[in-house]
């Protein structure tokens, strides 16, 4: 019988099922908090990703945008999940590691051009609320990427990325030719395109191919919750190459009891639907702390300012804003109590953000 564990919140849920032949064992782990090193190094897989588009838009898409698709690149980096895991085998005695980082979803070339298109973009009458709404200045509608494209899009893409090298790979699209692992619809979604998946196409690509032998291990991480379909693709991995997976996936919240006692204990509190540090107001869930380290990122390398652009039709002027209203003088001529004389004391001049 083969034992597979699923790990829950600290606690390990074992249950058997048939064992053909040599297997591994799959755990899968939650994180609640931001413990240990799991959120910095997928940040550091995340920056990979947000470097390549930063060179494919400045490649390929050198006009002017409204915000609107700005905003729309900037949904699909940051909403794509991210994922890292590391392949560890022995060679004459000798442990060595392969590390494999995929971001879900399509090639980022397919998410520029569905932000961008072939060429500006304007507002179809309406004024629509999502990417879905637009049309392209010439009149004709968004252009439909197919799926089946995204392999050799994937492909195209590899030019623009930069870091990865033998022992530190991206995970591509790969086509399904002779894989064992077969990906299924989630939501209505095909999670061929889910970053755990390409990693496990590429590390049994590489099993086929001989680059490493089978029997290892892996261990990684994944920026959120992983579905049925990819804890199916690492079970067919483990089972047909005998490995023994063990990932981390992020959730988003606590157990009640768990976030209760950490309020009760002025450790943390609740700002909106977020746990946040008592002392310094930051988040305490890992997923909450990478969110904000990619969308800075993304914010930091993909907006108009970074890339010296302007909006179309809008060219950016340094323009100021007041943190508060202006205070109205009292009507005897004497300060407000504790206030100043100036009518606007309490109002600073900032420059607005070009974006």
């Amino acid at each position: 019988m083969r034992r597979t564990a699923i790990t829950t919140l600290g606690i390990s849920f074992l249950f058997l099922v048939p064992r053909i032949g040599a297997a591994g064992t799959v755990v899968v782990e939650n994180i609640g908090l931001d413990e240990g090193n799991t959120t910095g190094l997928l940040e550091i897989t995340s920056q990979h990703y947000v470097d390549a588009m930063r060179a494919i838009v400045s490649d390929r898409y050198k006009d002017d945008y409204l915000a609107i698709s700005w905003e729309a690149l900037e949904t699909s980096m940051t909403n794509a999940q991210v994922a890292r895991m590391e392949y560890r085998f022995a060679v004459n005695g000798e442990t060595r590691i392969r590390v494999y980082h995929a971001l879900g979803g399509a090639p980022l070339g397919a998410m520029a051009q569905s932000a961008f298109g072939g060429s500006t973009p304007a507002i179809a009458p309406g004024s629509p609320q999502s990417p879905d709404d637009l049309e392209w200045s010439d009149g004709s509608p968004s252009p439909a990427l197919e799926a089946t494209d995204y392999v050799a899009a994937d492909a195209e893409d590899s030019r623009f990325y930069s870091g990865f090298n033998e022992t530190n790979l991206r995970a591509r699209m790969l086509p399904p030719d002779a894989s064992v692992l077969e990906p299924f619809d989630v939501d209505g979604v095909d999670r061929a395109i889910d970053a755990e998946f390409k990693i496990l196409r590429a590390i049994e690509h590489d099993l086929k191919t001989h680059a490493v032998p089978t029997g290892g291990s892996i261990r990684g991480a994944v920026g959120g919750a992983t579905c049925g379909s990819c804890r199916e693709a690492m079970q067919t991995l483990s089972d047909t190459y005998d490995i023994d997976i063990h990932l981390t996936q992020m959730f988003g919240s606590l157990p009640s009891t768990q976030r209760d006692a950490l309020v009760a204990a002025g450790t943390a509190k609740l700002r909106g639907r977020r746990l946040v540090s008592s002392e310094n107001g930051r988040p305490l869930l890992a997923r909450d702390v990478l969110a904000d380290a990619r969308d800075q990122q993304v914010r930091q390398s993909l907006t108009p300012s970074s890339l010296q652009r302007s909006f179309k039709g809008i060219p950016w002027r340094p323009r100021s804003f007041r943190l508060a209203p202006p205070r109205q003088p009292q009507a005897s001529g004497r300060p407000a109590e504790g206030g100043s004389t100036a009518p606007n004391a309490d109002a600073m001049e900032l420059p607005s953000p070009p974006c």
